[in-house]
């Protein structure tokens, strides 16, 4: 990375973060920690880079900053997974714990090629799933996903399916949503829940953003068909343009473009 791009970053710092004392050699040792002399001079976040180097370093203005930035969005992220308050405390604290304590400090690992905020929402939003599956509570949470999917904000076809066809809808869109691999299901969550795009949840995996779609990809299809298996065997028969609606509705929530053959109507 060369010097203009890391002189550039530090003053885009000084101006957003005044009070924050940081030097430029502590900034640009930091930059060549994390790229390397020769890193790639991709666009950076460079204020907000500048912000995480400041706390890795231990200054308390930075670190009083630091939480009066993303305090607000990793509550409401955290919030979406579980809405119990002690549940968000405790997840919260525990975010600051990975994000901020110790020599493994992750703010020390922020690259800055996305905003902060979103940084800190995917860290809180897995942080909570993985709280969630420590503390046994996975029902409260497949429970709140599936709410969510067939929320009339997200969908108007899965709502209209849920008002159509009553609990039995509920319950079989619960019963698929529960079959998904693991992975898969955390993914969707991330995505549902957390409003994580497909870079977040890539980088949150460590994956390509390519990957993380995949997943979701796979995640619509085991759902749309779990709905029709499940509500088959409850004596409820979808149409073909049913099934096609419900397919396009999972598509609206995942925000991803329907595939040819994902839309062709179920052999029967």
């Amino acid at each position: 990375m060369s010097a203009g791009v890391v002189q550039r970053m530090y003053q885009e710092g000084l101006r957003k973060w005044p009070d924050v004392p940081l030097g430029f050699d502590e900034f640009a040792r930091h930059c060549e920690a994390l790229f390397g002399p020769q890193g790639a001079a991709d666009e950076r976040e460079g204020a907000d880079l500048f912000l995480c180097c400041a706390c890795a370093l231990g200054d308390v203005r930075a670190l009083r900053t630091f939480a009066r930035e993303v305090v607000p969005v990793a509550r409401v992220a955290v919030a979406r997974v579980r809405k119990d308050r002690e549940f968000i405390d405790e997840t919260l604290q525990e975010v600051w714990d990975k994000l901020l304590l110790g020599p493994r400090a992750k703010v020390a690992k922020y690259s800055g090629l996305g905003p902060l905020a979103a940084w800190v929402r995917v860290a809180a939003t897995r942080t909570a799933i993985d709280r969630c599956r420590a503390l046994g509570v996975a029902g409260a949470r497949q429970v709140e996903l599936t709410d969510a999917l067939a929320a009339p904000e997200h969908s108007a076809e899965l709502a209209l399916a849920r008002a159509r066809y009553g609990q039995l809808f509920q319950l079989a869109l619960r019963e698929a949503v529960a079959k998904l691999p693991l992975r898969e299901r955390n993914a969707l969550r991330m995505h549902v829940c957390g409003h994580c795009n497909i870079d977040e949840i890539g980088r949150a995996y460590d994956v390509h953003r390519a990957t993380a779609a995949r997943w979701l990809e796979r995640a619509r299809t085991a759902i749309a068909e779990g709905l029709r298996v499940a509500l088959a065997e409850r004596d409820v028969k979808l149409t073909d343009s049913e099934f096609i609606s419900i397919a396009r509705g999972l598509a609206s929530v995942l925000e991803l473009k329907l595939s040819g053959s994902f839309v062709q109507a179920p052999e029967c």
